[in-house]
């Protein structure tokens, strides 16, 4: 029986041994193959992953072995979400590069008219592409759309040098402004939205640039009290349901930004005159959403979401315009608990 027993437990041992090679293997495999992002999320994840590694390699009790494999979980996991903000980022900074190129060409005017419309398809289709192959082909049509811009402007020889030189300044700014992803705190949390540094960096942009532009002020109703009685997350929720509905009545052309507390900015591109636009963005935001169930303890609640909403002209200097922001969202506060 003693023999029985020894042959049994050498057994059990090289088994033990076999797994915890696997679980090491396993480790080795998800640090060394992950996607890198972020630079120094991407080291603080190899840091914890040769951490919890080193520690199934000491021969660890197996519920030790159970609980690092939690914790190579959990770090796979935060890891993953850092990256896909990261990807996020450079999405939305590709945006703007696109944004401005159509911008200058919109400027050139007489000939562009080919170029932008090329220029605007190239964006949409930016916004599906996933694949490296898709980046890639969009990038070399781009190159053509820019060739062609380039014609464009010989055509107009007194006017090509100064908008080849304002086209060329603000990729370079783009440029910058991409390899600083790293550093940058751009994106709200909550609803994914630039927020209001890199809103006043846009409009201090376009005041240079001229041309008539409409900011729109909306401050969502009741926010307080929501968080007060279901709790923040749902406040959170409610906040980016009402974004997702604003994005759905502009135009592409259109931007919109995450301002402070519970207020969106939209910067409009319109021709028309003021009350014109306000007319527009009455019939945009003039209503209750009603129709959204939130989860609240388990049990579904319909939370009613409204706006208030204000509207004017973009005028330098920029100062002037975060002020009438500013002052608009100070002057909801007290609806917040009607």
């Amino acid at each position: 029986m003693a023999m029985v027993s020894i042959k049994r437990h050498m057994a059990q041992s090289e088994q033990e041994t076999a797994l915890r090679q696997v679980i090491v293997l396993l480790l080795d495999g998800i640090a060394t193959r992950v996607a890198q992002g972020d630079r120094n999320e991407y080291e603080t994840f190899q840091n914890n992953m040769r951490r919890i590694k080193g520690e199934a390699e000491a021969d660890a009790a197996p519920d030790a072995l159970l609980v690092g494999a939690g914790s190579a979980v959990q770090a796979l996991g935060d890891y993953a979400q850092h990256t896909t903000r990261f990807i996020r980022k450079q999405g939305a900074e590709l945006q703007n590069i696109i944004s401005m190129l159509t911008r200058t060409v919109i400027a050139i005017g007489g000939g562009g008219e080919r170029s932008l419309q090329r220029l605007q398809e190239i964006g949409k289709k930016l916004e599906s592409a996933v694949e490296l192959e898709d980046v890639q082909t969009l990038k070399a049509r781009l190159g053509d759309c820019l060739d062609n811009v380039n014609e464009e402007c010989a055509r107009q020889k007194t006017a090509a040098a100064e908008f080849v030189d304002s086209l060329q300044r603000e990729i370079e700014v783009s440029k910058e402004r991409a390899t600083d992803l790293t550093q940058s705190q751009d994106l709200d949390p909550v609803t994914g939205l630039l927020v209001q540094e890199a809103a006043e960096a846009a409009l201090q942009v376009l005041v240079r640039k001229g041309g008539r532009r409409y900011l729109v002020t909306a401050v969502v109703n009741r926010m307080q009290p929501i968080n007060a009685r279901f709790g923040h997350a749902v406040g959170n929720q409610v906040l980016r349901t009402f974004k997702e509905f604003f994005e759905k009545q502009i135009t592409p052309g259109d931007r919109l930004f995450r301002w402070n507390g519970p207020a969106l900015v939209a910067l409009l591109e319109r021709t028309e005159s003021l009350e014109a636009v306000r007319s527009e963005v009455r019939k945009m935001l003039d209503r209750t959403i009603n129709d959204v169930m939130f989860d609240v303890g388990g049990r579904q609640v319909l939370i009613p979401i409204s706006a208030a909403w204000s509207v004017f002209m973009l005028i330098p200097p920029i100062t002037t315009a975060t002020k009438q922001i500013q002052t608009f969202i100070a002057s909801q506060g007290g609806r917040d608990y009607a």
